[in-house]
């Protein structure tokens, strides 16, 4: 089938965090840490590995969300038709979703977890990873690898993404570039500060970007919204 907007939006939620996971093991490697041996990332035998050094400071509950999210993004990717040139990557990235999604499951403290209602991405990686141990298990041209396939796959979801942000996204970016605190500009919009949090995070995973900070400087480089002379940047 052919891949929709709001698809491609939940899709790059997801890839754009991997392509950041990677470059933070590849900044590991630079500190000295490793690099390990491990040259498959795509295969559950890796993650397995992977998913020790996630459960050390991420709770069993986040990791099935992990699971959950990455389980049904690896369904969409193989459900979608595409051209010849990016299927490679596109498939390489199912099988890392779908070999992650794997090894939590096998891990009975987060298999007992209650099943998450959406499959929302995971947004920025959690700094609390312990990134200089997966680097002691991924080989430098692994995380390379990896970095490089998803940031592929982020770039055509971006490219085939709806080219600009609708009318409340747009007044949402104009506040935060007014310099709005949420409470304000919630109130502003007719929403509670709650449901404009989830506009917003619903944007970033849109446009494959992390937070308020990126979303303003992306929509300004954009010309989508400007930034007042009084607000500092």
């Amino acid at each position: 089938m052919d891949i929709g907007g709001d698809q491609l939006g939940v899709l790059l939620g997801h890839v754009a965090p991997i392509e950041q996971y990677a470059i933070r093991i590849a900044e590991a490697h630079s500190l000295g840490h490793g690099p390990g041996g491990q040259t498959d990332v795509w295969g559950v035998e890796f993650q397995r590995k992977a998913h020790k050094v996630w459960k050390e400071t991420l709770p069993p509950q986040f990791l099935r969300q992990v699971a959950y999210s990455y389980e049904r993004c690896a369904w969409l990717m193989a459900s979608f038709l595409l051209d010849e040139m990016i299927i490679g990557d596109w498939e390489n990235i199912a099988r890392y979703l779908a070999a992650v999604a794997a090894a939590i499951a096998e891990d009975p403290d987060c298999a007992e977890q209650e099943t998450p209602p959406d499959p929302l991405g995971i947004g920025q990686m959690p700094e609390a990873i312990h990134y200089e141990k997966l680097a002691e298990l991924m080989s430098i041209d692994a995380a390379e690898r990896l970095r490089a396939t998803a940031g592929v796959v982020a770039l055509h979801c971006r490219l085939k993404s709806p080219a600009a942000p609708n009318e409340v996204q747009l007044a949402s970016l104009q506040g935060l570039a007014n310099g709005e605190k949420h409470a304000e500009l919630a109130k502003r919009l007719g929403y509670s500060e709650r449901h404009l949090q989830r506009i917003l995070a619903d944007m970033w995973r849109q446009f494959g970007l992390d937070n308020a900070t990126e979303g303003v400087a992306f929509a300004v480089a954009e010309g989508w919204v400007t930034v007042p002379r009084n607000v500092a940047r």
